[in-house]
């Protein structure tokens, strides 16, 4: 019994069985779920009853119930199963679960109802699950009066193949005793994926990893972690990838030596103090700074400034300096005043007066400073009192009051009186800030207004009167009082104005001011036209808090800043690729023509055909759009190292320090403008002059007596060295001449000079020493002119084109439907007339829409439909010959009846309501009130997908049964496969692979390929590339073993439709596309088995025909030989011999050896002679050989005979004979040319000649 072995075999199985699988370290269970049992008759398999000591046949077995628990074997898949075997697989028994009848919960049959709990039966597995099995499932009685004697009621044995997975299989078993229903199913253990258990993927979140895993065990990287086991962590976006590292996300820990919050700041050498650093430890000094830490001044003098009065300072050395003080000052800083207001220092009409310290300046009112050069502020001293807001001029001061109050500083009070506001009053008393009215008898209130005995005017400030024993306010918030005179909150009145925001204080308010707006109130309004924040050359005009821009007729917006669409506003003509009419009221034709500017300032727009231009330039200009100024300085026509400066269609030359004219070819005489001083005689130099001073009168201009040196003797920074009778000038680096005023190349500091070439883009240097200037050529700018000029600012392309901006021009790439050189041209796609005839084309962008007259249709109305019937379809009427879209099918009415594609949508992708934002809420992403729901099973291809789900469907989807299905290898006729291979950052986040089958099932090419047959298009993920999704097309109905070219063509129609432009941007980022198609087995042909048949028949036919024609020939020679012959009835007779003894012998040995091949011939000489008869013989055997042919001869054997044979024959006869068999002797002929061999069929004849 296959229970009672369990103990023995069953043991040593399952040890063996795991040992070889255990390498997979897979882990799983079986599970067997009980539906349902029947045991209506409550008997044993046997026919015994269950409790009762009788057959079942002998009549009803009683009420008392079969006590009914359950055995399960798992064992391997046999093709012959065995009962009493070992249960290889595991096996499970249950405890009594029931009686004769009974089912558990979820079954659709009667009886006793249990909990399906009890009915689940679990055997766990340790090893890799195989998908074939057998179960055999036993139901047994225990019977209590029998010492739990096992009896065995029923067996069910089933065998299969099954995968892990939650879909369950159902098994139903029936016989004559009993008959029980049950499911079964295979599950992973947590952590095990795979259809054998044996794919093993523990999420983990420590050293060793931080990954995740999806639903078929794979690893997913959590955010912020990469490589091959998450281990990697993903650092700071822009941390440098040489000097920065991680070790959690979002990190950016720097190497020694580095800095900064993205490790991309070198750390100084230390101490560094005026210097920086391209590398660790290092200390480059900036400029006018040296020394080993860059703290030694090079240019003290820019530095620190510490000549006063207006001296000139001069570096000697680093951290050193000399002042060449004006006259009236000395000193080491010209801080000593000798005429210290000879200079004039004092601005503004100031009066200047000497003091032992310098100069003192008497400012007259509203300047104040040193110089006198302050404008003295007159509100500081808040000079407006009671409230009033000061605001400054110049030389004074304007206070704007409160309504109480007047004068120049708001201290005069205003006589409220004189306006009478006492109404029911005696008098009206002025008071200092306000008034006071006498009311009469019953009156009230600040003007005597509020009569005492009545609501009416009793309440202020908006509050309402209710009578009560008198009256009663209720105040409005912001008041209070008895009659609501009392505000509560000052800024409740909003006393802020023109939008100025009001703060609340202890019994006061202060206001904040939006921009151009000042004052206690925000009543003084700034000018917003300064500065003028208008762009291209528009007037700026101020209005009440705000400015306008008047814009010239090209641009728009706020600011100006928008190039002006004039078709947006206005209808427009196309009059040509260049030009558009637009209606206006300036023009006196009523029409202004509008020219593109993609030809610049430079160029005008010539139109050409198909929506092209030209661009016609302007003298100096030349390119494709006029943008390359042409250099006129190419041939260099500045001479003596005048620098050349290209203009339009001109030039300019900037002559060095000595030469002047237009090309710098006329020496400056520097005497021209007599500088010498005191009779002193000019001499002309090179750039420079010399005086020939008299009457001891020294320096440059021969100014001075008593030294040869003052601040302007030496120019550009020189230090000036006085020598008695001469001076010496010790120039800076950069400077040369008898005055520092040449500038000069000094290969030691190149970067300050021109020679270094510091402007970039063609750009024209000028300048000298250390200072120089960059005139940058047309599309250039910035000091050394790097900065390209963006042409495409403000954008100049029109419906949606895009800009390319090059250097000094720009071009519009337009967008589908549009063209000319801004896009302003909308192509007219029903100018070829796309319509059938008596149809009308109405264009559209990108594309035209035919109008059908009745009784056609179709996209260009090319289809006759005729006169029909209406079509009710989901409770809505259509016309005939209407089309419209349902899911991603396409519908047409065609006389009543409804036609639409056979496309499988399947669930349409969703975003999940939680994942829209709150003001697209209310619009439903599904279709038809259907909701979106989230499903579990997505696969996401480029995260984050969790905003994704599907689109609800009233009943639960059809399960489909294909073999044609993604990563299968399956291909038929009727099965395609193609793989999208995706460039993965141009594909945007969220995208889930569903997505993409999706935008395939909507393609209207899909729709097309699925008007007769159903198509089924399914995707997934690749398994071989992760940047690739592999679909499967499948079309139904279509034979297997037929023609796949159709299959084949409606995949390369997709693939085509994926290549147009307008497709989604999913599809766009499509980099490659892979087929896969069934091989075509080569068709199988009749043509080469007929042609060598008939080539078989041909080459018989000739051997037939050459055989006969042969045996003709040789009919025909016998006849002409018979005269000769001189034997009849094959009566050999002897024939005389010719031919001499020793040429004879040779001569027949060499016609034995040619007649006859050489393995079955033998020729052997002889003495003797041969008779006459013999060799008759010979040459009839000849005749025959030759006239049959090489092939057909038999082997003959010669022999040429010995002398032993000399009363046979003659010396040297030759005898030939056969190595065949017998033959019948032929008939003969003989020929009188050759009667040498004779055939050994006629030597059979004679005895006497036999070898």
């Amino acid at each position: 019994d296959m229970w009672k072995n369990l103990g023995k075999l069953h043991r040593f199985s399952i040890v063996c069985l795991l040992l070889t699988l255990w390498v997979s370290q897979s882990t799983g269970y079986f599970e067997l779920q009980l539906i349902s049992v029947e045991n209506p008759k409550g008997q044993l398999l046997n026919g015994d009853c269950c409790d009762a000591e009788k057959s079942a046949a002998e009549g009803q077995c009683g009420a008392d119930e079969c006590d009914t628990y359950f055995r399960v074997c798992l064992k391997e898949y046999q093709t012959e199963v065995t009962t009493n075997g070992p249960c290889t697989y595991g096996s499970e028994t249950t405890k009594v679960i029931g009686g004769n009848t009974f089912q558990f919960k979820g079954g659709q049959k009667t009886g006793q109802n249990r909990n399906s709990e009890t009915g689940k039966i679990i055997i766990p597995f340790q090893f890799a699950w195989p998908r074939a099995y057998t179960v055999i499932v036993e139901a047994w009685d225990r019977d209590n009066g029998t010492h739990n004697e096992e009896l065995l009621i029923e067996r069910s044995i089933h065998k299969g193949m099954i995968n892990p997975g939650e879909e369950k299989q159902t098994v139903e078993y029936k016989s004559l005793i009993a008959s029980f229903e049950y499911t079964i199913r295979v599950r992973c253990d947590e952590h095990y994926y795979g259809t054998k258990c044996n794919k093993v993927c523990r999420p983990r979140d420590d050293y060793f990893g931080h990954y995740v895993c999806d639903q078929f065990g794979n690893r997913g990287c959590m955010e912020g972690w990469t490589g091959h086991d998450c281990k990697t962590a993903i650092c700071k976006q822009g941390c440098s990838l040489l000097h920065g590292n991680c070790d959690v996300p979002g990190e950016c820990k720097c190497s020694y030596g580095w800095q900064g919050p993205l490790c991309d700041e070198c750390l100084p050498y230390p101490g560094c103090v005026h210097g920086t650093c391209t590398e660790p430890w290092k200390c480059d000094c900036e400029k006018n700074w040296g020394g080993l830490l860059c703290n030694k001044d090079l240019n003290y003098c820019g530095t620190n400034k510490p000549c006063k009065n207006g001296g000139t300072c001069m570096n000697t050395e680093p951290d050193e300096y000399d002042c060449a003080c004006p006259d009236g000052y000395s000193g080491k800083n010209c801080e000593i005043a000798e005429h210290a207001c000879a200079s004039n220092p004092c601005a503004n009409g100031g009066t200047c007066h000497e003091v032992p310290s310098g100069f003192e300046c008497h400012c007259p009112a509203g300047w104040s400073g040193p110089t006198c050069a302050k404008d003295t502020d007159e509100c500081a001293s808040s000079p407006c009192a009671q409230g009033g807001t000061c605001i400054d001029m110049e030389n004074g001061f304007e206070c704007l009051c409160p309504p109480q109050w007047t004068g120049k500083t708001c201290q005069i009070d205003v006589n409220e009186c004189a306006g009478k506001p006492c109404i029911n009053a005696y008098s009206c008393k002025n008071l200092i800030g306000g008034y006071h009215c006498a009311c009469f008898r019953g009156w009230v209130g600040q003007n005597c207004d509020i009569n005492v005995n009545s609501c009416h005017g009793q309440c202020q400030n908006g509050g309402t009167c209710k009578v009560a024993r008198g009256y009663q306010c209720v105040c409005q918030a912001g008041f209070m009082g008895r009659h609501c005179e009392v505000q509560r909150n000052r800024c409740a009145s909003g006393p802020c104005k023109n939008g100025g925001r009001c703060h609340a204080l202890l019994d006061a308010f202060v206001c904040e001011c939006p921009q151009g707006f000042s004052g206690t109130t925000c009543e003084v309004q700034n000018d917003l036209c300064s500065p003028n924040p208008c762009h291209n050359k528009a007037q700026c005009h101020s209005v009440m808090g705000d400015f306008y821009c008047s814009c010239p007729d090209d641009y728009e917006g706020k600011t100006c800043s928008e190039l002006k669409d004039h078709c947006k506003t206005n209808q427009c003509k196309v009059i040509d690729s260049c030009t558009v009419a637009v209606a206006t009221n300036d023009s006196q034709k009523g029409v202004w023509h509008i020219s593109s500017n993609v030809c610049g300032p430079h160029g005008r727009c010539i139109s050409l055909p198909a929506g092209n231009f030209s661009c016609s330039c302007e003298p100096g200009f030349t390119g494709t759009y006029c943008h390359e100024n042409i250099n006129d300085c190419a041939s260099s026509p500045c001479k003596n190292g005048g620098t050349c400066i290209d203009g339009i269609n001109s030039f300019h030359c900037f002559c060095p320090d000595g030469w002047e004219g237009s090309l710098c070819d006329v020496d400056v005489n520097e005497c021209s403008r007599n500088p010498c001083l005191n009779g002193g005689q000019c001499v002309d130099l090179f750039n420079d002059f010399y005086c020939n001073c008299v009457d001891n009168w020294k320096g440059k201009t021969c100014h001075s007596r008593e030294s040869q040196c003052d601040s302007s003797t030496c120019s550009n920074g020189g230090t000036c060295y006085d020598h008695g009778d001469s001076f010496l000038c010790s120039c800076p680096s950069g400077w040369g001449g008898s005055t520092c005023n040449t500038g000069q190349r000094q290969a030691a500091y190149p970067s300050n000079t021109c020679d270094s070439g510091p402007c970039e883009n063609g750009g024209t240097c000028v300048g000298g020493g250390d200072a120089f200037k960059c005139i940058c050529k047309d599309g250039w700018e910035g000091p050394t002119c790097t900065q390209d000029v963006d042409d495409c600012n403000p954008h100049p392309c029109y419906n949606g084109g895009i800009c390319v901006d090059g250097v000094n021009w720009f071009r519009c790439e337009c967008a589908p439907g549009f063209a000319g050189p801004d896009c302003r041209i909308n192509i007219d796609e029903c100018q070829s007339s796309p319509c059938a005839e008596g149809s009308t084309c109405m264009d559209e962008i990108n594309g035209y829409r035919c109008v059908c007259p009745p009784g056609y249709t179709g996209p260009r109305c090319q289809e006759f439909i005729g006169l029909g019937k209406s079509c009710h379809h989901a409770g809505l009427q259509f016309p005939h010959g209407s089309r419209w879209e349902e899911e991603c099918n396409a519908c047409q009415c065609v006389n009543g009846y409804v036609r639409c594609s056979k496309v499988r949508c399947g669930r349409r992708p969703c975003l999940l309501p939680k994942a829209l934002p709150p003001s697209d809420t209310d619009t439903p992403s599904c279709p038809g009130g259907h909701e979106c729901v989230e499903h579990q099973f997505l696969t996401c291809f480029s995260p984050p997908c969790h905003q994704w789900g599907v689109c609800s469907t009233p009943d639960p989807p059809t399960p489909l049964q294909t073999q044609c299905e993604p990563n299968s290898g399956y291909l038929d006729n009727s099965c395609a496969r193609i793989t999208l291979i995706f460039k993965k950052d141009k594909v945007p986040q969220g995208t889930t692979v569903e997505n993409i089958c999706s935008e395939l099932r909507y393609l209207p090419v899909t729709q097309t390929l699925a008007d007769e047959r159903a198509l089924l298009i399914l995707c997934d993920l690749s398994y071989s590339n992760s940047d690739a999704v592999e679909v499967s097309f499948e079309e139904d109905g279509r034979p297997k073993d037929g023609n796949h070219g159709q299959i084949q063509e409606a995949a390369k129609a997709i693939i085509n439709a994926l290549s147009k432009r307008h497709n989604s941007t999913i599809m766009l980022s499509v980099v490659e596309v892979k087929v896969e198609m069934p091989v075509e087995p080569p068709p199988v042909g009749y043509l080469v088995p007929v042609l060598c048949v008939v080539f078989s028949v041909l080459w018989i036919f000739c051997i037939v025909v050459c055989v006969w024609w042969t045996r003709k020939r040789k009919k025909e020679r016998e006849r002409a030989s018979r005269p000769e012959d001189t034997t009849v009835n094959n009566q050999l007779e002897p024939l005389r011999s010719n031919a001499p003894k020793d040429n004879r012998d040779k001569d027949i040995q060499y016609e034995c050896k040619k007649l006859m091949g050489p393995s079955d011939r033998t020729c052997d000489g002889a003495e003797g002679e041969e008779d006459g008869e013999q060799e008759r013989e010979q040459e009839d055997d000849e005749e025959r050989a030759l006239s049959v042919g090489g092939d057909k001869c038999p082997p003959l054997k010669c022999s040429i005979t010995g002398m032993q044979d000399k009363g046979m024959m003659g010396k040297g006869g030759v005898i030939c004979t056969t190595r065949s068999g017998p033959v019948k002797a032929p008939h003969r002929t003989y020929s009188p040319k050759d009667n040498r061999c004779k055939n050994l069929n006629a030597a059979k004849l004679s005895e006497d000649h036999y070898v």
